[in-house]
């Protein structure tokens, strides 16, 4: 199996690759980058991109992606990001992203490309709704959750989304601010890593996939 993967230098990111390195599996991993990952093995290729190339997609970079058969869509912005540029990454950059690589045909009658997309527990897709922190973000990730949802209706016979919608994400190692974070809804990196690599095999017809599903798929 073929799989591309973005936000490979992020925090969720780094953990999704090393795992998808290790994962007999997974034959092949593009990952899409601004710099090069420093890290060798025969089934890693760094497609090194530009910013403007996460809005129109290259020939080089839609040669790499050709044929995989599934998408770790790891490339957001937090909550302390400016909005404007939180806007651009998450949902400018995905919405083009998802319909860059969305197939026009199946492989087979039984193959969909799998979109697995990391989203987040706060947000909100109802856009008429009032929020008591965060509302703009909140909503922004909702309607981005809402865009691609849509996209995936429109392109059922060629293409699955499942979003992931964990709490709080922890590190491997337990630390003082992560005990008092894992107080509310959250998961370990590595859980939430596995979940997302289990997903890219068998979805079951998931689209939303919520924080304690999370941790019982990467447990």
């Amino acid at each position: 199996m073929k799989v591309v993967l973005m936000g490979a230098t992020g925090f969720v990111g780094r953990e999704v690759l090393d795992q998808c390195l290790k994962n007999s599996s997974i034959s092949a991993v593009v990952a899409v980058s601004r710099s090069d990952l420093q890290i060798v093995d025969p089934k890693l290729k760094v497609s090194i991109v530009d910013d403007k190339d996460f809005l129109k997609y290259p020939d080089s970079l839609l040669e790499d992606i050709k044929d995989a058969d599934a998408c770790l869509w790891c490339l957001g912005r937090n909550p302390s990001s400016e909005i404007n540029e939180a806007r651009k990454v998450c949902l400018d950059y995905t919405v083009t992203g998802l319909q860059a690589m969305t197939p026009t045909t199946t492989k087979d009658k039984d193959w969909r490309f799998r979109f697995i997309y990391l989203s987040g527990g706060a947000a909100e897709r109802d856009q008429s709704k009032v929020l008591w922190f965060a509302q703009e973000y909140r909503h922004m990730r909702g309607q981005v959750e809402n865009t691609i949802l849509s996209h995936a209706k429109d392109n059922q016979n060629t293409l699955e989304v499942v979003i992931m919608r964990p709490g709080f994400v922890l590190a491997k190692q337990t630390s003082v601010r992560d005990t008092v974070r894992g107080l509310a809804p959250s998961v370990r990196v590595d859980i939430l890593a596995r979940a997302m690599i289990a997903l890219v095999f068998d979805a079951s017809g998931r689209q939303v996939v919520e924080n304690n599903e999370i941790r019982e798929l990467g447990a």
